[in-house]
């Protein structure tokens, strides 16, 4: 439009500067060019310009200058609407971006928290399943132990019941004596068996074996003598007796402590095993979904931003084109609706004039 106005000015002021008519030369040189025949064409027109009815091509004149008039106006008002779509998407795209941003930071504070809080009872659990193991060492230690001293307190109630029946023998036999009953075996190795098991308790029996081999001969016939052995055997039985009943009320009391103490380890050992473990294992367990949760929304929430801040960039860069095409347009039609009234002068200069 720009070129064909130009063309149209140029024509048109050398048109009505030519005063007499062209040599052949000219005209041929003046065919050879869009620029000439233009010339030509209006030379023509001044030359008949009073012969014609140029109503016409100011009204195609006017229609171009209207349609421009139009464009420049459909132009801004579809700029409008377009700055009004941009704001809203801008604002829709920034309030998204905004919502994303705080769920990002309110699910990061609960990952952390979440992890903090598993961490914590990761600790516990291991505190506890040490306390456990420890509680178990304690048991089965202590288990060992009683079993242990059991047998060690079997063998020695064993101990005195083998004595207290050689003693219980050697009374008899001792009995059977002074009642003058015959007495065919009269070997004492049986009360010597007997009682060298409480050596260890340091009992001196060896001059009460002495003594009762003694009186045993067929020939010994001291009856003081019988009785007093008689009474040393009785004497010593009864402190036997009496070594026995304190060894099994010592044993039983120490056993007594020992089975409340082994009582309380199997109900630690149970309440860790069976409730304690359990539940921190469940609530870790419960910890990490939670976590794997909050991960996930956190990895759909960062996602979700960066489409937005995309989508605010595009629009942004989209507005910025608009603007530019907008103005660049508008500079166009503006432009071209300036040459109108140069037109015009130069159309009714050259004799071209409205009727």
């Amino acid at each position: 439009m720009r070129k064909l106005v130009s063309i149209l000015l140029i024509s048109l002021t050398l048109a009505s500067q030519i005063q007499g008519p062209l040599s052949n030369q000219v005209m041929n040189e003046l065919e050879q060019t869009h620029l000439g025949k233009a010339f030509l064409k209006l030379l023509s027109l001044k030359s008949k310009a009073q012969q014609f009815d140029f109503s016409k091509l100011y009204a195609a004149l006017d229609d171009l200058q209207n349609s421009i008039k139009q464009r420049l106006t459909d132009e801004q008002q579809a700029y409008q609407q377009d700055e009004v779509q941009y704001f809203t998407d801008k604002e829709f795209f920034s309030g998204q971006i905004t919502q994303f941003q705080n769920e990002i930071a309110q699910l990061e504070i609960d990952v952390t928290d979440f992890t903090e809080s598993r961490d914590l009872l990761q600790i516990a659990l291991n505190g506890k399943i040490d306390e456990l193991k420890e509680v178990q060492s304690l048991a089965d230690g202590l288990s060992a132990r009683i079993k242990q001293e059991e047998a060690i307190f079997n063998g020695q109630q064993n101990q005195y019941t083998n004595a207290v029946q050689a003693l219980d023998s050697a009374l008899q036999l001792i009995g059977q004596l002074r009642d003058g009953s015959f007495i065919q075996n009269r070997s004492v190795s049986f009360l010597e068996e007997g009682l060298k098991q409480l050596q260890h308790q340091r009992i001196m029996y060896a001059p009460l074996i002495t003594a009762f081999t003694q009186i045993m001969a067929p020939s010994f016939n001291d009856s003081e003598a019988t009785a007093k052995v008689q009474k040393l055997i009785q004497n010593l039985r009864d402190t036997v007796v009496k070594n026995k009943t304190d060894l099994e009320n010592a044993y039983q009391q120490v056993r007594a402590i020992d089975d409340h103490n082994i009582s309380q380890y199997n109900q630690r050992i149970t309440n860790l095993s069976t409730i304690v473990i359990p539940t921190i294992q469940a609530e870790i367990q419960t910890r990490d979904s939670q976590i794997q949760t909050k991960q996930n929304l956190l990895r759909d929430a960062q996602t979700n931003f960066k489409t937005a801040s995309d989508n605010l960039d595009n629009t942004n860069n989209r507005w910025v084109e608009r603007t530019n095409e907008h103005n660049k347009l508008m500079d166009q039609l503006l432009t071209q609706q300036s040459l109108f009234p140069k037109i015009v002068t130069q159309l009714e200069g050259a004799g071209v004039r409205r009727r």
